[in-house]
């Protein structure tokens, strides 16, 4: 940071000065506006004429135009150039004569620089240079007039500014811009220094630590406040997943213990049907425990191309079985046309199978199941048991909630279906079924076509 300071620095000392000063006197404002821009290409033709300085073999000096200065005049047939002597205070050869007779009245005067304008001059804007310069000849006056302004002419005017004179003169701005940008950014940055090193030490155990920006500048609040943001997430992240660790392994620990109970004593008549629904219950908890984790894995991620109607279709014909022997019925309504979807097909089985399992137990012995899919991509899980009250229906879809302690379920299965309908892209709700009962809705957004239905 304080390196690219101090580039920037001077990249405007010696550019953005000179640049600024020749903008303002293009567009003639403030005090410089009473520099015409045409005042910006003496230097050029005065570089030119200094370069056809030349000696004759009896050491005599003459201007000899290089073909850069013939093509300058031929571009700019009004231009004219002198050079004079200052010792002899007589002009070289080459010289204007117009030029030497207009100057003819200074040779009483040692001039170092002058700005003039010829009078009777009908160009108004003409302008006029003399200046004394160290040619590689000796020191001779060299004046210009006429000339005009031209986008070559920067190219020398920027000669001006990178100099060893320049070097000299801007040093100690340039080396106690440093300094300064030194001093501003180590005080600037010392808060990100100190917030850094608090960071360094939050780790799982000390989440609940926050970054101070109490003596922060007010630049470096909003980075403060968006890592203080970003533990507080983190913090009840973590939180939420301690709680679910706790609760699964409580979950477990029950049926672990009647299972092994059970085992104790194998010549219970109860003891298969016992077992039976013991390890069916540890492992639909397993099942829910491994469903949430699924989508952490990579290769996982990967979406299948699916018929909705066909997919719970057949979702559908597996669970009748298991509907037929808790002497319940099952119904489908099936979509007027094919509703295509990109998802994942594992994800969406397991959430459809845990409605159902909740429908099936909610549903009276003789009742009947009903599931719709309709467009644009919905599916409906009704059943026509006691519903859910109002009081609990911001309840139900929490891990290991229950209405009823006693349940059969482990209290996952709508906690999960929820959570990986939303990571799918979709919703989960509930309403109430009319006549009494509930009425689980996932909605989904449709991405493809459809088409006649299979």
């Amino acid at each position: 940071m304080i390196v690219s300071l101090a580039a920037a620095q001077f990249v405007a000392i010696v550019f953005l000065v000179p640049i600024m000063e020749f903008a303002i006197s293009i567009l003639g404002l403030g005090a410089a506006s009473a520099m015409s821009p045409d005042e910006w290409g003496e230097y050029r033709l005065i570089a030119l004429v200094q370069k056809s300085l030349t000696r004759t073999p009896d050491e005599n000096a003459i201007i000899q135009p290089t073909a850069a200065l013939r093509d300058y005049m031929i571009a700019n047939p009004q231009a004219r150039y002198a050079v004079v002597d200052p010792q002899t205070k007589k002009a070289l050869p080459g010289s204007s004569p117009e030029l030497v007779a207009a100057l003819a009245g200074l040779e009483r005067i040692d001039a170092l620089a002058l700005k003039f304008h010829l009078p009777g001059d009908e160009a108004k804007r003409a302008r006029g240079s003399l200046r004394l310069i160290e040619t590689a000849i000796g020191r001779f006056v060299i004046a210009v007039y006429g000339y005009r302004f031209a986008w070559e002419d920067l190219y020398e005017v920027a000669r001006l500014f990178l100099t060893l004179h320049t070097a000299i003169v801007i040093a100690p701005g340039i080396f106690g811009a440093v300094l300064v940008g030194w001093v501003v950014v180590r005080h600037g940055l010392a808060p990100l220094r100190a917030a850094a090193a608090d960071i360094a030490a939050i780790d799982v155990n000390t989440l609940h630590r926050r970054i101070s920006s109490d003596d922060a500048p007010k630049e470096v609040v909003p980075f403060i406040d968006a890592v203080n943001g970003a533990l507080t997430r983190l913090d009840a992240g973590v939180a939420a997943q301690r709680r679910f660790s706790a609760n699964a392994a409580h979950e477990l620990r029950t049926p672990i213990a009647i299972m092994r109970a059970h085992a104790d004593n194998p010549d219970n008549e109860a003891f298969r049907r016992d077992m039976r629904r013991d390890i069916h219950r540890v492992q639909s908890i397993v099942e829910q425990l491994l469903a949430t984790a699924r989508f952490s894995v990579s290769c996982e991620k990967e979406v299948d191309d699916l018929d909705l109607g066909a997919t719970v279709l057949a979702l559908i014909a597996d669970f009748t079985p298991l509907v037929i022997e808790n002497k319940r019925n099952i119904a489908f309504e099936q979509p007027r046309s094919r509703i295509g979807l990109r998802l994942h097909k594992w994800a969406l089985e397991c959430v459809v199978t845990n409605l159902l399992n909740n429908a099936l137990r909610a549903e009276p012995e003789g009742g009947v199941i009903q599931m719709r899919v309709l467009e644009p991509a919905v599916i409906e899980v009704v059943d026509h048991g006691n519903g859910v009250s109002p009081s609990d229906r911001d309840k139900i879809f929490e891990p290991f909630w229950r209405r009823e302690t006693s349940g059969k379920g482990a209290g996952l299965g709508l906690a999960i279906s929820k959570e990986l309908v939303e990571l799918m892209g979709g919703a989960l709700s509930l309403e109430e079924t009319p006549g009494g009962g509930a009425t689980f809705k996932i909605s989904f957004v449709k991405v493809s076509g459809s088409g006649p239905s299979a």
